[in-house]
């Protein structure tokens, strides 16, 4: 009865998906003129942007839980969750790795940016030779708070409390290879090199303070013939500011130059100082597109595929407007930088 219901609801969603009416509704631009105004904001250029409140929520959901001071602890975290989302992004990382005739299965594997540690647990029960996690504690700290990045004692919190949600989140797992979690900066990493058959990282590119010495490590850490995969929120796109760089008009964050952003911060937003400003200077880095490939050719490794995912609903809510104020202040970013919420880059030790 069970395979029943899941084959019918398979087959809706399919008609579903295939109905373009129904795309159209989900890909259809923002009606701007449903939220309310929050009156407008000239920069130093003398352009005038007109404010909205509740498209900050509309275009990165959840943002309030960045400005959450409280001690974070296990009781806000849904691990069963964590383990299901695990298992969705192992099934995208297997689907690519077969194509390239790779496999989890007896391979040496380092996930970047592994946090919880939820999707490395799972290519270790799914039979990874071996996997080691990384997560660079400074950048959590640094990030968030300018003041606090030298801060021990903050380094010490993050760290134990990644322990103890890594510690709880194992009980759900069958683990019987090797699997290690470390502090290491992928941009100037202490693992020793030719380790690795398989790289990956999921929501990590956008946020390496240096790309093009990542990618440089990460070719010095693959085996020969080991592959790198990489699905990132680039920074130009629509919600590339995430929480804390969102701001009330579209693609306000790329709309404006760092002294303007500072002062739109400071006037509409003078509870979010610190953490706004320590994120938009160390939470995220700039890398166009055109960037990305720059730093691919120069990475020593073969590039397989770039794959830009677009949002037809972005490029529709595109203005001359947005991509002129952009490209003013990045000069090398394209319309295509401003409508691809999402990149899976996917190289190869040569």
């Amino acid at each position: 009865m069970k395979n029943l219901i899941i084959a019918v609801l398979k087959f809706i969603i399919d008609k579903v998906k295939r109905n373009r009416f129904i795309q159209n509704v989900f890909e259809s631009p923002f009606d701007l003129s449903k939220f309310e105004d929050l009156g407008i904001y000239e920069d130093s250029f003398g352009n005038k942007h007109s404010l909205y409140q509740g498209l900050r929520t509309k275009i990165r959901p959840g943002w309030e839980r960045m400005l959450n001071n409280k001690k974070p602890n296990l009781t806000n975290v849904n691990f069963d969750q964590l383990r299901s989302n695990s298992f969705i992004t192992l099934e995208k990382l297997e689907t690519t790795l077969n194509s390239y005739g790779k496999s989890i299965v007896n391979s040496d594997i380092l996930e970047i940016g592994c946090h919880s540690g939820s999707v490395s647990m799972a290519m270790a029960e799914k039979g990874a030779k071996k996997v080691v996690g990384t997560e660079f504690n400074g950048y959590k700290v640094s990030s968030i708070s300018e003041k606090s990045s030298q801060d021990q004692s903050k380094l010490v919190e993050v760290d134990e409390y990644l322990k103890k949600v890594r510690k709880e989140l194992a009980n759900r797992y069958s683990i019987k290879n090797e699997l290690d979690f470390i502090d290491d900066d992928i941009c100037n990493s202490s693992l020793s090199p030719e380790s690795f058959d398989i790289i990956c990282s999921w929501e990590v590119l956008e946020h390496l303070h240096d790309p093009a010495q990542a990618f440089k490590s990460i070719s010095k850490l693959l085996k020969k013939g080991g592959i790198s995969i990489h699905h990132y929120n680039p920074f130009f796109c629509l919600n590339g500011g995430h929480s804390l760089c969102t701001l009330d008009f579209l693609w306000g964050h790329v709309r404006l130059n760092e002294s303007d952003f500072i002062d739109y911060i400071k006037k509409k937003r003078p509870d979010e100082i610190e953490k706004a400003i320590s994120f938009y200077k160390n939470g995220v880095n700039r890398m166009s597109l055109s960037d990305l490939d720059r730093i691919l050719n120069s990475s020593e490794m073969n590039t397989l595929a770039v794959l830009p995912f677009t949002k037809e609903q972005h490029l529709r809510m595109v203005s001359e407007e947005t991509l002129k104020q952009t490209k003013n202040i990045y000069p090398n970013t394209t319309i295509q930088d401003l409508v691809v919420p999402a990149v899976l880059v996917i190289s190869q030790k040569i």
